[in-house]
């Protein structure tokens, strides 16, 4: 079982599931902004399950790798 498997098959939130994938790899949020081209006030809003815009949370989900893509590392 994968990572995204594991998240959707114990019903975690798509933030709570961008939180533990970023913190499974060691990252700080402003890690991952860094990496998505994001800021890290973006990051931090889709983790607490805010409205950011489609482009920036696709962005963040394809530098974890929960967009069914590469996995960004």
């Amino acid at each position: 079982m994968d990572t995204n498997e594991f998240f959707i098959a114990n019903n975690v939130s798509p933030a709570m599931m961008v939180r533990l994938e970023r913190i499974r790899r060691g990252w700080r949020q402003a890690d991952l902004a860094e990496k998505a081209g994001v800021t890290q006030a973006e990051v931090s809003s889709l983790e607490r399950g805010r409205y950011i815009i489609p482009a920036a949370r696709r962005r963040i989900l394809t530098s974890l790798g929960l967009d069914g893509g590469t996995d960004g590392e």
